[in-house]
């Protein structure tokens, strides 16, 4: 119940004017009718049973939603219970209930990962039907209430799989072992990373897959797209020739997992935005684990770390170089850090985020993040506010936007790193950052960061977090929610502590009435 309520909070505009219901909910509204209408009637079960000619494990079956009576039989019941057929046939519920109707036809349910948490979407139904109308009031006021609201449309879903990752520690031994035995058995044995080639001589010959990297970047509608599938047969991904090679083999490497795993469940166009439901999202990110997971063997991965990590300064050019050694994006080799740090590395906590921004703007859009056993939590959940412009991944972009100015094409790295300690929490992280253009969209701009906790585990392993070249930086987490006076970045004024101020000084006020 609780579940349902918070994704009613947060999921806007998927409620539609005109539904098409499948008939497992056809099922479920008319059972709902009928138990509602017999129970205002005062007919038990067996009652309504000897007056209708129908069993009670039948008629319970019925109102439970599993059972969709007959014509003859729903005359039988219409007439037992002194209600017309077309009444008791149609969609439309009681008031009490219309919440329950309209929350099916919303197309949330399909939305919510309920099987993932052991929940049938029957009995959380039948507790809301027999809920008092007080709290039917209350779901109803959160569907007019999500109805207008500007969040995303699949947040719920999305806060549900970042709380999977968390809850596994964002690492997972089933996908790493076969991404291990996939690199033994078709690619060189004991190479840091996977070969490109290799990867497409296996798709080409186990799936019969055609590549295409010439289409997507000719035609001017889709030439934003990093990939698309189409199966017409045998099946044809269209790979944008703008992409690098590491990203290439990124979606290459997703699109083996989809197909040695059988997974139906996905989507076709390789974006994150074109991810709707739950399992897709899922099934999303477990091929791109597996293809993080394939590109960067885990073994020289964890020996390469714990040589760059002890050194007592912070060498940007290693870092950089390692990437390369990899063939991989910056965010894939973050991301795989961010799969073993904890677990195999020890390190007790730490943050992903990853920003989008267009270098004529100064709207930064959190559109990734990850958080690992830390209680402050840089960014929390997406907001509409502005985030604190003093973070090492916006001050990053920052400079990648001067650096693409000076050169509209430029493909260079920005890498900077920071010790930052939240105003109020006290709460000290060192954060790393690459910033880069994207390869895609002219103007855009991507940055990612890895943060960990200044606790002295970390000390002990991050040798260079007191590099006197680091800077120390005091940050918070929107301007909006802000007390820091006189800040020379602030994008907004601190609305959110303003009206805090003017409710106390209310709240003063009242006190000293007489």
């Amino acid at each position: 119940m609780a579940g349902i309520i918070l994704f009613i909070i947060f999921a806007p505009n998927i409620f539609r004017n005109v539904l098409t219901l499948s008939n497992d909910y056809i099922k479920l509204i008319f059972g709902l009718k009928l138990k509602n209408i017999r129970q205002a009637k005062g007919l038990s079960l067996s009652v309504l049973a000897k007056k209708c000619g129908i069993s009670v494990s039948y008629l319970n079956e019925i109102e439970s939603g599993k059972k969709y009576p007959k014509s003859d039989k729903i005359a039988a019941l219409a007439n037992a219970l002194g209600v017309s057929y077309d009444r008791l046939v149609s969609l439309k519920l009681s008031n009490k209930l219309a919440p329950i109707t309209e929350l099916i036809s919303s197309g949330i349910l399909e939305k919510l990962p309920l099987e993932h948490y052991g929940l049938d979407v029957r009995r959380i139904i039948t507790l809301m039907s027999d809920a008092p109308t007080q709290l039917s009031a209350l779901i109803a006021t959160l569907i007019d209430l999500a109805k207008t609201s500007e969040l995303r449309q699949n947040i719920f879903s999305r806060t549900a799989l970042r709380t999977f990752k968390e809850l596994n520690d964002n690492y997972f031994e089933e996908i790493e072992t076969q991404a291990e035995n996939f690199r033994n058995e078709f690619c060189t044995v004991n190479s840091k990373t996977v070969d490109y080639k290799k990867i497409i001589q296996f798709l080409k010959e186990n799936y019969d897959y055609e590549i295409d990297a010439r289409q997507l970047g000719e035609n001017e509608i889709l030439s934003s797209l990093r990939a698309v599938l189409k199966i017409n047969g045998k099946p044809k991904l269209y790979l944008n020739p703008k992409l690098s090679e590491a990203q290439k083999k990124f979606i290459l490497g997703k699109e083996i997992y989809y197909v040695i795993n059988n997974v139906k469940e996905r989507a076709y166009i390789h974006s994150d935005r074109n991810l709707e439901t739950f399992d897709e999202l899922l099934n999303n990110y477990k091929a791109s684990y597996f293809a993080t997971a394939l590109s960067i063997n885990k073994k020289y991965l964890l020996e390469d770390l714990s040589d760059f990590f002890s050194k007592q300064k912070f060498e940007k050019k290693q870092l950089a170089k390692l990437i390369n050694e990899y063939n991989v994006s910056p965010e894939m080799f973050f991301q795989r850090i961010a799969n073993v740090a904890t677990n195999l590395m020890e390190l007790p906590g730490l943050f992903f985020m990853r920003f989008n921004t267009d270098v004529n703007s100064e709207v930064y859009e959190l559109s990734k993040e990850v958080k690992l056993n830390i209680s402050h939590y840089p960014g929390g959940y997406q907001t509409n506010e502005h985030y604190c412009r003093r973070w090492v991944s916006i001050r990053a972009l920052q400079k990648a936007k001067e650096k693409l100015r000076a050169n509209p094409n430029s493909q260079a790295f920005t890498i900077d790193a920071v010790r930052s300690q939240f105003y109020e929490t006290k709460e000290k992280f060192i954060a790393i950052t690459i910033a880069k253009p994207s390869k895609l969209s002219r103007g855009k701009l991507t940055s990612v960061t890895l943060g960990f906790p200044l606790n002295d585990r970390v000390k002990e392993i991050i040798k260079f977090w007191n590099d006197a070249k680091i800077k120390d930086q005091i940050v918070n987490d929107t301007c909006e929610s802000c007390p820091i006076k006189n800040c020379d970045v602030r994008a907004a004024k601190p609305t959110t502590i303003l009206l805090k101020e003017k409710e106390r000084q209310i709240k003063a006020a009242l006190e000293n009435l007489k």
